[in-house]
């Protein structure tokens, strides 16, 4: 399963409880389920955002008061800004690392904003497939012996097999490996991505980010240039780093999860194609690697999408998907619980205890209580 199934209903009667019946009555089966889900959202009412988030107590929204005391608790002493979404409805923000209009670098969510517009591009026919060679569009692509052979989705779910050259010794270096193999992730895959995309835009992305994404949903973003591209009239790009460097409020950051939850849609709009968003969120079928004891191992505990991070939740291997940053940056969308999650802080000695999702998962997951 691509995502957690379990739901609570409030409301009984709710045109979306009633579609998803019958679309699994009709197919006879919980394999459809979650697509009957998806089809179904855009039929019925969600509440998006206007300049604010609006708000809703957690007595409204029948949560569990204790768990979300767990997640308080866990902000506090990592003292980091947040916001939780439930029903598209602000339930808790906190600014326990700075003001709440302070905008924070996020790291590698920056990844998944670079994932995003090749989405975009996608939708816009800039680029016919995502299977097709990068070289194709980029002429200045080059990365190895294997240029010619990595396309658009190696890039992006970190299979280009291409050498780790930023901050390389952090990572489980391929080494110029053949592409599709497995995933090993580091920040060459979305350095390279970015510069392709601002080639193909021939615009700044942090420019494409703001005109397609958030003049439509709101928001504002910070993205600094790491480097520039040069187009073939001899014009100078820069490229907004494509691995990191970008700087978000919790609240502006919570829009782009609540954009996926919702499936790439934004009231009457369809930002980013739905099938491209549930891509993002669907789990590879090829082996996602980590380093142990030096060691190139499979990753028994979470796995990868485009551009988004998934930790598996149980013997099911259920998977909660979110946006992650260095740092314990995280956004997390849990669509059948209508959840988006958003911690964010700075790196100094009192943020360090407090960064993986596991700190979250549970809390998360019991936020409402089942029936």
């Amino acid at each position: 399963m691509q995502s957690l199934l379990k739901h609570k209903s409030r409301d009984g009667g709710s045109l979306r409880s009633k579609l998803v019946l019958l679309c699994f009555v009709v197919s006879g089966g919980a394999f459809f389920l979650s697509a009957c889900q998806q089809a179904s959202s855009a039929s019925t009412d969600v509440t998006y955002p206007d300049v604010q988030w609006a708000t809703a107590t957690p007595e409204e929204l029948q949560l569990d008061q204790a768990v979300l005391g767990e997640i308080d608790s866990i902000m506090n002493a990592a003292h980091a800004n947040g916001i939780l979404v439930v029903e598209g409805k602000a339930v808790r923000e906190w600014t326990y690392d700075r003001p709440a209009d302070e905008k924070i670098e996020v790291q590698s969510i920056t990844k998944s904003m670079v994932s995003l517009l090749l989405g975009i591009a996608l939708d816009d026919g800039k680029i016919a497939s995502i299977d097709d060679k990068v070289v194709a569009y980029y002429p200045a692509f080059e990365v190895g012996p294997h240029t010619e052979d990595i396309t658009f989705k190696h890039l992006v779910t970190t299979s280009s097999g291409i050498e780790a050259k930023k901050y390389g010794s952090r990572y489980l270096n391929p080494g110029n490996m053949p592409p599709g193999i497995d995933a090993r992730y580091h920040n060459d895959h979305f350095d390279q991505l970015a510069r392709a995309l601002t080639y193909i835009y021939k615009q700044p992305l942090v420019d494409v980010l703001r005109d397609r994404v958030l003049s439509r949903i709101g928001g504002t973003v910070e993205w600094r240039p790491d480097d520039e591209v040069l187009l073939e009239d001899g014009t100078k790009v820069p490229v907004s780093a494509g691995y990191a460097f970008s700087k978000w409020t919790a609240p502006d950051l919570a829009r782009i999860g609540w954009l996926f939850l919702n499936d790439g849609r934004w009231r009457d709009e369809q930002i980013v194609s739905a099938e491209y968003a549930r891509a993002c969120r669907t789990p590879l079928d090829i082996p996602v690697m980590t380093r142990r004891n030096g060691e190139a191992v499979a990753d028994s505990g979470s796995t990868y999408g485009y551009g988004w991070r998934g930790s598996f939740v149980n013997d099911a291997r259920d998977v909660m998907w979110y946006m992650s940053g260095n740092g314990g940056q995280m956004c997390v969308v849990i669509p059948q619980k209508h959840i988006v999650f958003v911690k964010i802080n700075g790196y100094g000695e009192r943020h360090r205890p407090f960064r993986g999702i596991g700190l979250f998962k549970n809390s998360l997951l019991n936020l409402i209580p089942e029936e």
